[in-house]
């Protein structure tokens, strides 16, 4: 039996999946904003609760694999500025193995969600596969068939801190990146990057989704930052097919929703691929289930 935790900003996720993907048990708590004890006891008291749910109310004791999707300072990396406070505090996998008493597991969220696309969403049928996780960060995860690639450093996927490719002159204009580099992906493609593209031409400050519904109702403005986007998620995911050859590229987070990148995007490919013409899909993150800790769960499973 594997237990699946997803440690984000404001709610941590416990689980349990069944053989088909569905969960077993599922529970979230609160996070903590500044009491590790806290984090700690109310995750311990979770794979009690998760272990006594797939056993049939007996506990399950130190048997249970534990893996854990959590952005702390991953693969020795800072991270990222809206990582719950808490976590800053303490080294997560040494303090839940302490409180918990076994092995615990660490992969970083985006790592998760690509694992359980593999296993149950759109990447099953895949030989390679990339997600690309676009949200206030920009992160990612790469499976060979369902087997999660970590790399030696832990780092795969980490596409965010990579520069943008084929950059023209005024995109090189040094954008500060919270790692402590400039010019990362992530300053250009991120949510907070597209909503300070807009700000800087406006001096108006909308969310994403406000920038979509504004580019339908024909702001000239907001149309032309979301085509420049079109074109940068190209490039990065032009940077991916010439790296890595995947059967499928999977887009997930806010930025995902956006309708017009599953046919756009794939039209800026031919200019910057190394073949032209490519058989990769761009496609939708699967949606209607927690993937972080469903993938967190299948994480487990694996490292047992």
């Amino acid at each position: 039996m594997s237990i699946g935790i997803h440690i984000a900003t404001d709610f941590i996720s416990t689980a349990t999946l069944s053989r088909g993907g569905d969960f077993v048990f599922y529970e979230q708590i609160e996070t903590p904003i500044d009491d590790t004890n806290a984090l700690c006891r109310g995750i311990a008291e979770l794979v009690e609760k998760s272990s006594a749910g797939a056993s049939g109310g007996a506990s399950g004791g130190a048997s249970a694999a534990v893996s854990v999707a959590v952005n702390s300072g991953f693969g020795g990396q800072p991270s990222p500025p809206n990582t719950a406070p808490i976590l800053a505090k303490i080294d997560v996998k040494s303090a839940l193995q302490a409180s918990l008493g076994r092995p615990v597991e660490c992969i970083a969220p985006a790592q998760a969600y690509a694992l359980y696309e593999a296993f149950y969403g759109t990447a099953q049928t895949s030989g390679v596969a990339c997600l690309l996780h676009l949200d206030q960060n920009v992160t990612g995860g790469v499976t060979f068939g369902q087997t999660l690639w970590k790399g030696g450093n832990r780092l795969a996927g980490a596409w965010g801190h990579m520069p943008l490719g084929w950059p023209v002159a005024h995109e090189l204009d040094g954008r500060d990146c919270w790692c402590g580099r400039t010019g990362c992906l992530e300053s250009f493609i991120s949510a907070s990057g597209v909503e300070a593209d807009y700000f800087a031409a406006t001096e108006t400050a909308l969310s994403i989704a406000q920038i979509a519904t504004a580019a339908e109702q024909n702001d000239i403005v907001a149309e032309s930052v979301l085509q420049i986007l079109d074109d940068r998620i190209g490039r990065a995911t032009a940077m991916l097919i010439n790296m890595l050859d995947p059967d499928i590229i999977t887009l997930a987070g806010s930025i995902a929703s956006l309708d017009r990148l599953y046919v756009n995007v794939p039209r800026k490919w031919p200019g910057y691929t190394f073949s032209g013409k490519t058989a990769t899909s761009l496609v939708r993150a699967s949606s209607g289930i927690d993937a972080i800790v469903a993938g967190a769960c299948i994480h487990a499973a694996a490292a047992r």
